[in-house]
Parts: C-alpha cells; structure tokens; sequence
C-alpha cells in the first residue's frame, strides 16, 4: 500500500537541506562583511549561491568573497563552491 507519510518526507529532507545552505551563506556574509541579508534572497544551485541583493551590497560581498567561501567550506562542507 501506498504511504504518504514516506512520500512527503522526501520533500521535507530537500527543504530542510536548502534552508540549510541559504542560512549558512547570510551567516557566512554576516561574519565576513557585518552585513544582513535574508536567506530568502539567496539561490543556492550546482554548487553556486546567487545573491539578489543591491548592487552595493553585491560588491561589498565580492570584496570579500575569498574570505566568505573559506567560511562556507567549513560550513557547508564543500556544498558552495562560489558565489555569484
């Protein structure tokens, strides 16, 4: 018999694992650049995180990007790769 319960949790578990990577990359922002961004703004995908922010904020992040992809390695455990 079919059950339902088992179907949906895989949903569950793909959701949960993309909360995950959206939460690290804005705490790894946060930590090396002192600035807030919400998780929702953040498209993690093939290993790349885009961030849909202003374009000052953009390059703020891109100033520190090296130091940001140090911090979600250790994070993410090689989940991100770059940020675009």
């Amino acid at each position: 018999m079919f059950n339902i319960g088992e179907y949906l949790e895989k949903f569950k578990i793909r959701y949960q694992a993309r909360d995950f990577l959206r939460n690290s990359v804005a705490e790894a922002v946060k930590e090396a650049c002192q600035i807030e961004i919400e998780p929702k703004k953040i498209e993690v995908k093939n290993f790349i995180a885009r961030i849909n922010e202003k374009p000052i904020v953009k390059t703020q992040i891109f100033l520190k990007k090296q130091k940001i992809l140090e911090i979600l390695d250790k994070k993410t455990e090689g989940k991100v790769k770059n940020i675009l």
